[in-house]
């Protein structure tokens, strides 16, 4: 949106009609999108005189604000989750004991990604848990027949292959600390990585695992 809107000027604005033109989609759905950018100070709106009888049409244009947003975005090279793990895992294992700062890690982790069960709720099966947790995390985990859980892609696979003492101990300990965020601190839970080929494995064990 803030692209299509970069070829109008405040004299000139870009009107919902003619940035349906330009994107496709519905209007409803352009409206709602120009409504947020104006919110957030990155578009400009102004009334568009017809010269017919009517309400008159609304035109749009990119705010100073808009314009550097803009200019941002089109000499930046994103950086991947990938590339911001691996230079902090790099930073970890030059200290005295990077385990330790990745298990902490993985424990402020497993309290950002979400609250805890309310109470009187009934309890997620701890296996659904970790492989819920995985999903969302996007690991692509599959339940083997042995009760394993293969973990066939990882979101910062180079940073974990690089690094894996500290990458795999921090989605390790997420695990464990989750676990025990939902009353279910009785299972055990071990990340292996890599352990066959195009998958590493986690293993649970507890009598209310199986």
């Amino acid at each position: 949106m803030l692209e299509a809107l970069a070829g109008y000027e405040p004299e000139r604005p870009g009107t919902i009609g003619a940035l349906v033109e330009t994107l496709g989609g519905h209007p409803n759905t352009t409206r709602a999108h120009l409504a947020r950018l104006v919110a957030d100070g990155l578009v400009g709106r102004t009334t568009v005189e017809a010269g017919t009888r009517g309400r008159p049409a609304l035109g749009h244009h990119l705010t100073d604000r808009g314009q550097l947003v803009v200019q941002a975005l089109r000499v930046s090279r994103p950086v991947s989750t990938d590339e911001l793990v691996t230079a902090m895992a790099e930073h970890l294992a030059g200290t005295r004991d990077p385990e330790v700062h990745a298990r902490a890690i993985g424990r402020r982790w497993a309290g950002q990604l979400g609250a805890l069960p309310s109470p009187g709720a009934r309890a997620t099966p701890p296996l659904d848990l970790v492989v819920g947790l995985l999903t969302t995390a996007g690991f692509s985990p599959q339940v083997e027949p042995d009760g394993d859980v293969a973990l066939r892609t990882c979101p910062v696979l180079s940073s974990a292959r690089a690094h894996p003492g500290v990458v795999c101990t921090m989605h390790e300990e997420m695990l464990r600390a989750t676990l025990e965020r939902s009353s279910a601190a009785d299972t055990e839970v071990r990340l292996v990585p890599f352990a066959r080929e195009g998958a590493c494995l986690v293993q649970l064990s507890s009598p209310s695992v199986r």
